[in-house]
C-alpha cells in the first residue's frame, strides 16, 4: 500500500525484497513499478519550474504540519513525509489508511510467540522419537522442522492470505441483500466478542464496514474444552442462512473416504496435518466480501477472508488443497478439508513425502497447526478414524462418549443418540436390525410431538411415546455393539473378495470380507476371513410388501450397487440361494407375476459386470454366527433356519463353448468320412435311408444328413452350433427343430434336451406360461396384416440408449428391434414409418395405452393412413401378451448373450441384431415348421448349421436358361408361397382353437344356466 494524500493506493501480488536489519518498513518503489502507476518524474520537473526556476530546500525537515497558505505543494509533500518517519500515526489513521490488509505484507512473530511454537515443535519431534522414529529419518526430521519451521502457528499472526485465486460468490438472479438485527448477549459472551472481533482487526482478517447492505448476527458456541479448561473460550459462528439461500452453490466432488482409505493396504507409517484456522487463510474476492459482514454490539465487520458456514467454504476449500497438494493426492497423501494423510512403507519414504507437503505448504503460503500435526505414527486420527497398518476402526473416544451418554429421557436425546451412532454403522453388524426398536419409538414421537425438529422434541418425553424395558435392552444391546465395533480391513488385491447377504422379513444386511485364497477349502469355522465392510438397510414401504425371493435377491444387487469398489474382483462369493433363482426366475416359481419376473431379470443384468462363483452354505452351518464369533463381535441374534441345498457353480474364463480354442467348426468332409464305415451304410440303407451320389452322403426320406450313432463328438458340437451363439440359448425343443432341418440321428431329441438343460446359459432363458386374456383378440391371417408393438425397459446402454422399441407381425410372429434413448410418441412415429416404408402400411395395430402410444401424434398418423389402433385394457399386460412374450424373450436372449461373450451389461445394443436374427429365424411350430422371416418376406430363413454343409461347385449354363429358370422359380415360388399361407393359417388357427378350449372351462367347474 502507498499512502497519499487522497488516501490509499493497494498493489497487489507485489514480489519485495525484505531487509530485515531496517526496522522501519518502509516500501521503496523501482522505476518498472512507477512506470506502471503513470509516474513521469519528468512531469513533475516541468511543474516545478512552471513554478519558479530555483527552489531553496533548506528547513525542509521542518516536523511542524504545512498549514501556510503560501507553502507550495512539493514543500507540504516533504514536510508530511518527514512527519511520518519521526512520528507514528494516530489510531484514527490507522483505521483509514489501513482498512485493507495493510499489515500482511509483512509477517512477524512475536518472540515469546515463536519460541512457544519451537517448544511445540520439539514435543512433537520426541513424540515421534518415542514411536520408533529411527536415527536417520529422525535426522531428516529435524533437518525439515529446522527449515520449514516458517509453516507452523500456534496463534494469529500477520500472515498473508494463500496464494489461490480468492473466491467469489454467485449470487441468484434478482435477490435483495438481507440484514439481521444484533443479538443480545450475556456479558461473558459481549467480552469473547470484543476480545475475538478486535484480534480479527489486528491482523486484517476483518475491516469496519457501517455501510454494508448485508449483515448477519454471529452466534456464540460453547467449546467441550471449557468443561476442563479454565483459559479456553467459546467459538464464534456467523448466521449466514440467508445468504446461503441466495447463493448458486459451487460444484466441486468431495472425496467418499470409504473408497479413498482402501489405498492404504502396504502403508505401515504416518504423518497426520492440519491447517491453522483453514477458513482465516483462504482469500475473499472483494466483490463478495461484503455479503458475509456481520453486526456485533459494536458494529458492522466484513471479512477479508473466507468465513465458515457459507455455501461454497467447504467445496472451495477442498479445490484449494487439491491444488496445493497437486499430483502427490493417491501418491502417498489423502486431504479431506483441513486435514492432511501421508502414508508410506517406511520411515525414510515418509520424511521424504513429508518435506515435499511442506514445501508446497511454503509455496502457497499455507500455514499449519503445529499443536495438531503428528511426524510420524504407526497409528493416527484422521476424519474421525483410527487409521494403522492393520485396518481402519472409529476414533475410540467418541464411541466411549456415546457409550458413556445417560439414558435418554426425551425425544431429543433419543434422535442425537442415533444420528451419532449412524456415522459408525458400517463397523456394526446388521445395524438396522439392532436398531430397529429405537428407530420405532423415536418415529412414534416425532408424530405424537407433530414436529421432526430436536427444539421441539427435547421438550417430548419417551415414556409418552410408548417407552418400554424393551427399548431399554435395544439401547444397551446398541452400546454393547459399538464396544465390540470391528476394525475393517485395507483390501488386499490378491485376496479373494466374499459376499455374505442375508435378508428377512423387515431387515436385510450384508458383509464383504478378504480371505486367503488358499484357505478357501477349509470349513467355514476354521477360515481367517477380514470383514471389509458392513451394510444392512430395512425394508419399508412398498418394499415391505415384496416377496421372499425379491428380499433375498435385493441384499446382494444392493450390496454389489454400494460396495462396486471392493467386489470388482476375480470373484466373489454369496450364501443364499437368491442369485439362483435371479437366473432362472421362471423356474423357481412358475406363476410368478409377471412384474416381478421382470425385476428379477433387471437385477440380475446388474450382477453381470462381475466375475463368482455362487456357494450354497449347508443348513447345518450358521455363517453369519461364526463370522461373528471369529471376530469376537458375537451372534447378536439367534440362528435362522435355512434350506440345505448345495450347489457350486465354477467359473471359466471362457463360457461360450464357441470361443473355446479347441472348437472347430466341422465340414461336410469329416462327415462324409464318418459315414464311410461299410457296416454302417448297410445297416442304414437297410433302414430305408438313401444314398445321394451326387453329394456322397447318407440321407434321410427328408433329406436330412444321417450323423453315426456312434459319433457323439460331433453329435455334441452340432448342439453347440445350433444352441449357442446366434442360436440365441433357447428351449429343447426349439433347438431340436433347428438341428432336425439339416441333421438326423436317432437320439436326438433325448440328446438335445440332456445338452440344453446342462447349459449355464439356458438358466437365463427358460420361461413359463403367460396366461392368456379372456374373450376374443385380433387375429391375423396373412403377413402384414396385423402389427403388435410396444417399449420394453433396459438398462442405459453405452450409446445413451435406454429402451428397446419392438414390433411384431400378428401372423408370421416376425420382429424388428429398434434400440432407443427416450420412449416418446416421437420414436414411435419413425419406427412405425420405417416398417411401412419397407413392408407396406398395416391397417390393424394394436398396443397398450401408454402416452407414447395414445397421443396426438399417433392419433393423426392413424387418421391419415387409415388404420385401426386397438389399445389393450389398462394394468393387464396379459391382454397385449403377443408383444409381451417377445419382450420377455428378448431380455432373456440379451442376457445370455452378453453372460456367452463376457460383455458388459451396457454393451446390449450391440447384441441386439443377433437377438433378432435368432428370434426370426428358428422354426416355429405354429408356422408349420416355417420360420417367421419365411413365413413374412418368404425368404429361407436357414441357422447357422447351413454353413457345414457347402453348396456343390457353380453351373456353367447359358443366359436363355438363367432366364428360364428364373421365370420357372418365380412360378413356383408363388405357388409355394399360397399353398404356405393357407398351411400356416390352418395350423395358426388350430392352435388357437384347441388352447381356446382348454381355457374355456376351468377344471371341476360348471357352468350353471338359468
Amino acid at each position: 500500500m502507498l499512502a497519499t494524500s487522497a488516501g490509499p493506493i493497494i498493489l497487489r501480488n507485489l514480489e519485495c525484497f525484505v531487509d530485515e536489519s531496517d526496522p522501519s518498513h518502509g516500501l521503496i518503489v523501482g522505476c518498472p513499478i512507477m512506470k506502471i502507476l503513470e509516474y513521469s518524474t519528468d512531469e513533475l520537473l516541468v511543474r516545478a519550474r512552471d513554478g519558479q526556476t530555483e527552489w531553496e530546500l533548506a528547513g525542509t525537515n521542518d516536523t511542524t504540519a504545512p498549514t501556510a497558505e503560501g507553502t507550495m505543494p512539493l514543500q507540504r509533500v516533504c514536510r508530511l513525509q518527514a512527519a511520518m518517519e519521526t512520528s507514528a500515526p494516530s489510531v484514527a489513521a490507522s483505521e483509514d489508511i489501513e482498512r485493507y490488509e495493510t499489515r500482511t505484507a509483512f509477517p512477524t512473530m512475536a518472540p515469546e510467540v515463536l519460541a512457544d511454537l519451537i517448544r511445540t515443535l520439539e514435543q512433537i519431534f520426541k513424540v515421534a522419537t518415542a514411536m520408533g522414529l529411527v536415527l536417520e529419518p529422525r535426522a531428516r526430521l529435524k533437518a525439515i522442522l529446522r527449515t520449514r519451521q516458517d509453516m507452523f502457528r500456534l496463534q494469529f499472526s500477520d500472515d498473508p492470505p494463500v496464494r489461490v485465486a480468492p473466491l467469489q460468490v454467485s449470487l441468484k438472479p434478482g435477490v435483495t441483500p438481507t440484514k439481521s438485527q444484533p443479538r443480545r448477549y450475556s456479558p461473558d459472551d459481549r467480552a469473547f466478542l470484543e476480545r475475538h472481533v478486535d484480534a480479527l482487526w489486528q491482523h486484517s482478517l476483518v475491516f469496519r464496514n457501517p455501510r454494508s447492505r448485508w449483515a448477519s448476527a454471529p452466534r456464540i458456541v460453547r467449546k467441550k474444552e471449557q468443561d476442563h479448561d479454565p483459559l479456553a473460550g467459546p467459538r464464534m459462528t456467523v448466521y449466514t442462512r440467508a445468504e446461503n439461500e441466495r447463493t448458486e452453490a459451487m460444484p466441486w466432488p468431495m472425496p467418499v473416504l470409504e473408497v479413498v482409505i482402501g489405498e492404504l493396504e502396504g502403508a505401515h507409517v504416518f504423518f497426520v496435518l492440519d491447517w491453522f484456522r483453514g477458513d482465516c487463510q483462504l482469500p475473499l474476492h472483494p466483490d463478495s466480501q461484503e455479503y458475509f459482514t456481520f453486526v456485533t454490539h459494536r458494529g458492522m465487520y466484513t471479512p477479508t477472508r473466507v468465513p465458515t458456514g457459507a455455501t461454497d467454504a467447504v467445496a472451495y476449500c477442498q479445490g484449494v488443497v487439491e491444488e496445493i497438494l497437486g499430483d502427490l493426492l493417491g501418491n502417498g497423501i489423502m486431504c479431506w478439508l483441513g486435514d492432511i494423510l501421508g502414508y508410506a512403507a517406511d520411515a525414510t519414504a515418509l520424511m521424504e513425502l513429508l518435506d515435499k507437503v511442506l514445501a508446497r505448504c511454503e509455496e502457497y503460503g499455507l500455514k499449519l497447526l503445529a499443536k495438531k500435526c503428528q511426524f510420524f505414527a504407526t497409528e493416527v486420527m484422521w476424519c474421525g478414524k483410527l487409521i494403522s497398518a492393520q485396518g481402519v476402526m472409529h476414533c475410540p473416544e467418541r464411541v466411549q462418549g456415546l457409550i458413556g451418554i445417560p439414558l435418554s429421557r426425551t425425544a431429543g436425546e433419543l434422535q442425537q443418540f442415533i444420528c451419532a451412532i449412524t456415522w459408525m454403522r458400517r463397523g456394526i453388524p446388521e445395524y438396522n436390525r439392532l436398531t430397529g426398536d429405537l428407530y420405532a419409538v423415536l418415529e412414534r414421537a416425532m408424530i405424537l410431538a407433530g414436529s421432526r425438529k430436536k427444539q421441539k422434541l427435547n421438550r417430548f418425553l419417551l415414556v409418552d411415546a410408548g417407552w418400554s424395558e424393551r427399548d431399554t435392552a435395544c439401547l444397551n444391546a446398541v452400546r454393547d455393539a459399538l464396544l465390540n465395533m470391528l476394525p475393517l480391513a485395507h483390501p488386499i488385491p490378491t485376496a479373494e473378495v466374499c459376499l455374505y447377504a442375508d435378508a428377512s422379513q423387515a431387515y436385510w444386511g450384508a458383509v464383504v470380507t478378504q480371505i486367503d485364497p488358499s484357505k478357501l477349502q477349509l470349513p467355514l469355522e476354521k477360515q481367517n476371513h477380514r470383514p471389509l465392510d458392513f451394510l444392512s438397510g430395512r425394508f419399508a414401504g412398498a418394499s415391505s410388501r415384496w416377496a421372499t425371493i425379491e428380499m433375498e435377491a435385493f441384499a446382494s444387487v444392493e450390496s454389489t450397487r454400494r460396495l462396486e469398489y471392493l467386489l470388482l474382483r476375480p470373484r466373489g462369493y454369496t450364501d443364499h440361494r437368491n442369485l439362483v433363482y435371479m437366473f432362472d426366475p421362471y423356474g423357481s416359481d412358475g406363476t410368478m407375476a409377471r412384474y416381478r419376473a421382470d425385476k428379477l431379470q433387471r437385477w440380475a443384468l446388474s450382477l453381470m459386470s462381475f466375475k463368482y462363483v455362487i456357494e450354497h452354505v449347508p443348513g447345518e452351518v450358521n455363517a453369519w454366527g461364526n463370522l461373528l464369533s471369529l471376530w469376537g463381535a458375537g451372534p447378536v441374534f439367534p440362528t435362522e433356519s435355512i434350506a440345505r441345498r448345495v450347489a457350486r457353480l465354477a467359473v471359466v474364463d471362457r463360457v461360450s463353448p464357441l470361443k473355446e480354442f479347441e472348437f472347430v467348426w466341422r465340414s461336410e468332409g469329416e462327415i462324409r468320412t464318418l459315414q464311410q464305415d461299410t457296416q454302417y451304410q448297410e445297416q442304414a440303407r437297410a433302414a430305408g435311408v438313401n444314398w445321394d451320389d451326387e453329394r456322397a452322403l447318407l440321407l434321410s426320406p427328408n433329406g436330412q444328413v444321417l450323423i453315426p450313432p456312434d459319433a457323439t463328438v460331433l453329435q455334441q458340437r452340432l448342439c453347440v452350433i445350433a444352441h449357442a451363439g446366434a442360436g440365441g440359448h433357447r428351449g429343447a425343443k426349439t433347438t431340436a427343430a433347428a438341428l432336425s432341418e439339416v441333421f438326423v440321428w436317432a437320439t436326438m431329441p433325448a440328446d438335445v434336451s440332456t445338452f440344453v438343460q446342462g447349459c449355464l446359459h439356458y438358466m437365463v432363458t427358460s420361461g413359463g406360461k403367460i396366461p392368456r386374456p379372456h374373450g376374443e383378440t385380433l387375429v391375423a391371417t396373412k403377413p402384414n396384416e396385423l402389427l403388435h408393438f410396444d417399449f420394453l425397459s433396459m438398462l442405459e446402454g453405452e450409446d445413451g440408449s435406454k429402451y428397446v422399441f419392438v414390433l411384431k407381425d400378428g401372423m408370421s410372429g416376425y420382429v424388428e428391434l429398434v434400440p432407443c434413448i427416450d420412449a416418446t410418441n416421437d420414436q414411435t412415429y419413425a419406427s412405425l414409418l420405417d416398417w411401412f416404408k419397407r413392408f407396406g402400411v398395416v391397417r390393424l395395430w394394436v398396443s397398450d395405452q401408454g402416452a407414447h402410444f395414445k397421443n396426438q401424434v399417433i392419433a393423426r398418423l392413424q387418421s391419415a393412413l387409415g388404420a385401426h389402433h386397438h389399445f389393450t385394457l389398462s394394468y393387464t399386460p396379459w391382454t397385449n401378451g403377443t408383444v409381451k412374450v417377445v419382450n420377455r424373450e428378448v431380455l432373456k436372449s440379451v442376457k445370455a448373450l452378453l453372460s456367452e461373450r463376457k460383455l458388459q451389461t451396457t454393451y446390449w445394443p450391440r447384441v441386439l441384431p443377433v437377438v433378432q436374427v435368432a428370434l426370426n429365424s428358428m422354426p416355429s411350430d405354429r408356422l408349420g415348421g416355417a420360420t417367421p422371416l419365411t413365413a413374412f418376406t418368404a425368404f429361407p430363413g436357414e441357422s447357422q448349421l447351413r454353413s457345414i454343409l457347402h453348396p456343390q461347385d457353380p453351373l456353367e449354363a447359358s443366359v436363355t436358361w438363367v432366364e428360364a429358370e428364373i421365370t420357372n422359380h418365380l412360378q413356383t415360388v408363388r405357388a409355394a408361397l399360397d399353398g404356405m399361407l393357407a398351411e400356416m393359417t390352418s395350423a395358426s388357427e388350430k392352435r388357437r382353437r384347441a388352447a381356446r378350449d382348454r381355457h374355456a372351462m376351468k377344471r371341476g367347474l360348471r357352468p350353471q344356466v338359468q
